[in-house]
């Protein structure tokens, strides 16, 4: 039964027994309501999460990508209670752990606080905060985002806020999951669109955002499975943001299918970005995919860009072993005019596998040694079988660590 938000406390409190939960409103001491408060009663189970992060910086072969095995199914959800909830503009706050279904809509802001698993079940809701995020995980062991089925759920935020630090539509200091195969359309009018602090992982859905800022941006790490996901970002689209913390910072595509237009670079990791399947659509970027380490193993990957198609450079962290490793794959690079470079390294450049259709000036720019075996290479039409001093366009001339949109 849906337990509309506009209940009383204890009619709502009342029926909430039956489930093992109870409710309280918050007050800002002068008798208003400013959200309704969701509390269980039963324990949190915790979540494992293990991440793997291979040391060293001089690698450039996949395994040296640090993964991550964060799940919706990590945790045993049918052993925490499940409580539905009708929002209203009152806003929701949720303190304790458990499944909680939401429909309805709300100009206020559903904020997570706990120190348990929490599992939030967007069932056809619109959120347009008028203080803040939308959706804000302050703190969570794990929280996943589950799109029901058949569902269409938008959320937005305001355009200002007390704290700018916390900088997305959606929110989260902890690890993120986005799940499920309805649909979730998100508009940032402050900064970012989804922002997670530590892991942020998308595994199914249909999710698009729009931002003025960053579109999806995991700190620690961001890693897309599946789903289809579209970013329409000012700033970059897709990134890992974490410059401080070695075997941080990267970016991973294992599947889904993705779109992504940007005012800055497309996809981008501040240590590794690894793409080992999905489809990745660049249709507008300033460069296309950059990181210090760029390692592409598989995947259908279109790309556009007016700078760098593909660019391995240093950034605060990563200052050695910058490399490009192509292994497998089909890409196809269009660069548009001037002094631009479809694939540039400022370090090693190794191209063992994949199919590869480049249009540009210059199709490739290395600083260190350059390889070509084993693939399928077409430049401006031309079959290419090895890599000339024609297509190197100037090593130290291409790339570099553009946009000024880093945070961490």
């Amino acid at each position: 039964m849906k337990l509309p938000a506009t209940i009383t406390a204890s009619l709502l409190a009342g029926a909430l027994i039956l489930t093992g939960c109870s409710v309280s409103d918050a007050t800002d001491g002068t008798g208003t309501t400013d959200s309704t408060v969701v509390t269980e009663t039963t324990d949190a189970t915790d979540t494992t999460t293990d991440a793997t992060t291979a040391g060293g910086t001089e690698s450039t072969s996949s395994d040296t990508t640090s993964t991550s095995t964060l799940s919706a199914t990590d945790v045993d959800w049918d052993a925490l209670p499940t409580t539905d909830v009708a929002l209203t503009d009152d806003g929701l706050t949720i303190t304790e752990a458990g499944t909680y279904v939401l429909s309805g809509s709300s100009t206020g802001q559903v904020v997570v606080d706990t120190d348990g698993d929490v599992r939030l079940i967007l069932d056809g809701v619109d959120i347009a905060s008028t203080d803040g995020a939308a959706i804000q995980i302050d703190a969570a062991e794990l929280t996943v985002v589950e799109l029901a089925d058949g569902s269409t759920n938008t959320v937005a935020d305001a355009d200002s806020r007390a704290d700018e630090e916390i900088d997305g539509a959606i929110y989260s200091a902890d690890d993120l999951v986005i799940t499920g195969s309805g649909e979730l359309s998100v508009t940032a009018t402050f900064a970012d669109g989804i922002v997670g602090k530590d892991d942020l992982t998308i595994e199914s859905g249909t999710v698009s955002v729009a931002s003025v800022d960053d579109g999806i941006r995991g700190k620690d790490t961001l890693t897309i499975t599946g789903g289809t996901v579209t970013v329409d970002a000012t700033g970059d689209g897709l990134k890992a943001s974490n410059s401080t913390d070695l075997g941080e910072g990267v970016l991973t595509i294992a599947g889904g299918d993705i779109t992504v237009s940007s005012g800055d670079d497309a996809v981008k990791a501040e240590q590794q970005v690894s793409i080992t399947g999905g489809t990745l659509d660049i249709t507008v970027s300033v460069e296309g995919i950059e990181a210090p380490v760029i390692v592409i193993d598989g995947g259908d990957i279109t790309l556009n860009a007016s700078d760098d198609g593909i660019n391995a450079a240093a950034s605060d962290i990563i200052t050695s072993g910058i490399a490009i490793t192509i292994n497998g794959g089909t890409l196809d690079i269009t660069m548009g005019s001037g002094d631009t470079d479809a694939i540039d390294a400022n370090g090693d450049l190794t191209i063992t596998g994949g199919t590869l259709d480049i249009t540009a000036q210059s199709a490739f720019d290395y600083d260190g040694s350059g390889t070509l075996t084993g693939a399928t290479v077409t430049v401006n039409g031309e079959a290419v079988t090895e890599m000339t001093g024609q297509m190197m366009g100037g090593g130290m001339g291409g790339g570099g660590m553009g946009g000024g949109h880093d945070r961490p």
